[in-house]
């Protein structure tokens, strides 16, 4: 499995998360929210928001390759989806776990699956 994410795999254009946001479903997570809206593309792409309610510099930076890894290593649970996802981290997220993260993201992921 490769270890960093392509440019194919994240979501860049101010645009795209503007329209995740705005027409994608919202699901909230104890410690994160996603924001998942289907695609046209054969991959599910990944797109982090990190503001300032994070805390400083370094917090946000530690969560946002937190988030990475965690879509990184569960890839395949994005087998046959093709999706935008916008993670939308909590106050306190670098402060928990990697464990309890990716537990988090898994579940929430999952309570979206099924509901569609």
């Amino acid at each position: 499995m490769e270890s960093t994410l392509s440019s194919r795999d994240r979501v860049r254009q101010r645009s795209d998360f503007l329209r995740i946001q705005g027409q994608g479903d919202r699901v909230r997570g104890r410690h994160l929210t996603l924001f998942v809206l289907p695609n046209d593309l054969e991959v599910t792409r990944l797109g982090i928001i990190a503001t300032r309610r994070l805390g400083g510099a370094t917090s946000r930076n530690r969560s946002k390759r937190m988030i990475r890894e965690i879509f990184r290593l569960n890839k395949g649970e994005h087998e046959g989806f093709n999706w935008d996802i916008v993670v939308l981290p909590r106050p306190g997220f670098s402060d928990k776990t990697f464990d309890v993260l990716q537990a988090d993201y898994l579940n929430t992921l999952s309570r979206y699956a099924r509901s569609k």
